[in-house]
């Protein structure tokens, strides 16, 4: 579970991230970042309703949100993160979805890796 001061929750907080921000794509994702002065990470999650109805956008949230916990203590804390949902993600496993956050933020430079 994301604690509440590690999540984006208000409409202009997102608007900020995706004016401001930083965006690259991968296969299932597309992530959205930019740097702030606060050392506590915060991050947010985007699924549309091309998706799928609100069950599937939902489980898909869900999915994303434990893949983001389990790579928290390796995530560079002076950004914060919007990641948004491609076509297909529905289909993924867990595994899957963990994997391609871990690869997208690893070929930009913000996952550290630790001993």
């Amino acid at each position: 579970m994301i604690k509440s001061e590690n999540r984006l929750r208000k409409n202009k907080h997102f608007i900020y991230v995706y004016k401001h921000g930083e965006t690259k794509s991968y296969e299932l994702l597309t992530l959205t970042y930019v740097k702030t002065k606060l050392r506590t990470v915060k991050v947010g999650f985007s699924v549309s309703k091309k998706i799928g109805k609100s069950v599937v956008r939902n489980k898909v949230k869900r999915r994303l949100r434990e893949s983001f916990v389990s790579l928290l203590k390796n995530v560079n804390k002076s950004y914060n993160y919007v990641f948004t949902a491609k076509k297909g993600i529905e289909e993924k496993s867990y595994f899957e979805i963990r994997q391609n956050m871990l690869e997208i933020l690893k070929r930009n430079g913000l996952y550290v890796e630790s001993d």
